[in-house]
């Protein structure tokens, strides 16, 4: 079995006590083993960026040529966690959207009888001492937005206006994209091109859309991780209402 403490190149080893300046260790994954930097061609100025600079790693040369199978292995695990971690962002959206309903509707008067209940009177009691039955207020909003087995009629008030786009970008280029994006099911995403009836799209530059998904998940639209450089997200106004704000 080969010594941890030794060079992988040269198989001599490492002094403990100079490690940390004579030595570097591969980034890789399932590697982090220890080379000489003089085995593997890392010069003083190339050591101090990598030190310097989170973004600059080293991989040795095993982990650099490793067949392309062990790589979509790895960048399929990747993106299981990444999954993993929008489902859970979807289900702390779907808390903060039940804890408004809950409580961000009701007078203050009612939550402070509710809490003088709670620190006087005891669960359950009101301000006179007496007990009275209890309102389960719960709301829970469903966050599986990629099943499709039920019909579902979702919230929608608000939208956004997305450009600039190539004339042949489609509604359904659009939502595929989002739906891509966001984890969401592509049902649940309205989108239309602003373009008139009669327009030819040829002799346009390019073109925009109006876009909205359910008000619970709305805000995500203007996260600027989700659009491709340069594309520009705003709230979209009607025409009807900007002639009334204007008058």
């Amino acid at each position: 079995m080969a010594d941890n403490n030794n060079c992988p190149k040269c198989k001599k080893s490492i002094a403990a006590k100079e490690a940390a300046a004579t030595s570097i260790g591969c980034s890789g994954e399932d590697c982090r083993r220890r080379f000489h930097r003089t085995c593997v061609n890392i010069d003083d100025a190339t050591f101090e960026a990598i030190q310097k600079n989170p973004m600059i790693s080293f991989h040795c040369d095993e982990c650099k040529n490793q067949s392309p199978r062990a790589f979509a292995a790895k960048l399929h695990t990747i993106e299981e966690k990444v999954n993993k971690v929008c489902n859970g962002v979807n289900q702390i959206q779907g808390r903060m959207y039940q804890q408004y309903f809950q409580f961000g509707n009701q007078p203050l008067q009612a939550l402070g009888a509710s809490a003088a209940g709670v620190g006087g009177g005891g669960i359950g009691g009101g301000l006179d001492g007496k007990k009275h039955p209890q309102q389960n207020n719960l709301i829970v909003v469903g966050n599986n937005c990629n099943s499709d087995r039920l019909q579902v009629v979702c919230d929608y008030g608000r939208w956004v206006q997305v450009g600039k786009f190539a004339t042949n970008t489609s509604e359904e280029d659009v939502i595929d994209h989002l739906a891509e994006e966001l984890k969401i099911n592509k049902n649940l995403v309205k989108c239309t091109k602003l373009v008139k009836n009669d327009a030819n799209l040829s002799q346009l530059s390019y073109c925009k859309f109006k876009i909205s998904i359910p008000d619970y998940r709305f805000n995500e639209l203007f996260n600027e991780a989700i659009w491709p450089s340069g594309v520009m997200v705003s709230p979209f106004t009607p025409r009807s209402q900007l002639n009334q704000n204007r008058l």
